[in-house]
This record gives structure tokens, sequence and C-alpha cells, in this order.
């Protein structure tokens, strides 16, 4: 059963994130809630204090399948466009990542009650500290974003 569990979730996570990499822009904006800070992030405060940027770059990346190898080093912050191509691609991976905690329940039906529980908090827990990341990252562009405009006033 664990085999059946571990090639089921990859297709989980494989399938959500090709799925969501070709959402049109316009889909992925419209969970625009979701991806608002919030007042306990202190403006990405609270993920410079768990170090995210000493271990952000140990997290595999999928991205680099499903985008055609354009990784974390594809986006260069240089106007306002390559800020707008990047908040896009930070709200379709915590989308991605959101996404595929949903499935986790489905597990119960063929696992036992503890293992549908393992799994549950394996889903939370896996796709947590992408979330946290692509959360970290758009604090810190935005950061950016407003010196940027306010350099060009």
């Amino acid at each position: 059963m664990i085999l059946v569990n571990a090639i089921a979730w990859l297709v989980i996570h494989l399938s959500v994130s090709v799925i969501v990499s070709q959402f049109p822009s316009s889909l992925v904006m419209s969970f625009s809630k979701l991806y608002k800070l919030r007042e306990w992030e202190r403006h990405g405060a609270i993920y410079e204090r768990m170090k995210i940027k000493q271990w952000k770059n140990r997290l595999p990346e999928a991205k680099k399948w499903v985008n055609h190898g354009k990784g974390k080093t594809g986006i260069r912050l240089r106007n306002e466009a390559d800020y707008n191509e990047f908040v896009l691609a930070t709200n379709r991976s915590e989308l991605s990542h959101w996404l595929q905690i949903l499935p986790a329940p489905l597990f119960f039906l063929f696992n036992t009650q503890l293992a549908g529980w393992i799994i549950m908090v394996y889903a939370i827990l896996f796709n947590l500290p992408f979330i946290m990341v692509q959360r970290y990252n758009r604090a810190r562009v935005e950061k950016i974003r407003i010196f940027f405009h306010q350099t060009q006033e």
C-alpha cells in the first residue's frame, strides 16, 4: 500500500503542477485573496526569522520540468513587466501547492484511518515549505517594486 500511496502522490504533484502551469494568467490571478500577505506575516519578516533564504534553494523544483528548463534563475527584475512576471510565477507556484494538498482526504478511501491522517500531515508538511518560499519571495519583490517606484518619481 505504501508503494500505491507514493505513486499516487507523485502523480498528484506532477499533474497538478503541469495543469496549473497551463492555467491562463487571469485564472491564476482570480485567486488574488489567497496570495495577499497577511498582517501576521509582517511584510515577510516572519519568513526572514524562519531563515528561508538559507534553505529555500534546497527544495526540489518541478518548474524546470514544467516550464521547459526555466527555473529559479530564469527571471530578472529590470522593470515593471519583469516584476509582474515574477509575481505571476510566485502566485502560480503557490496556487499549485495549495491545490496539491486538496486530494489528501481521498487517501482515507483506500487506507486505514491512521494512514489517512499520516497522509494528511504529509500533504501539508510537504507543500508548506514551498508555499512559504513563494510568500517570502513575493514580500521581498514587493519591497523592490516599492523602491523602484520611489526612485522613478
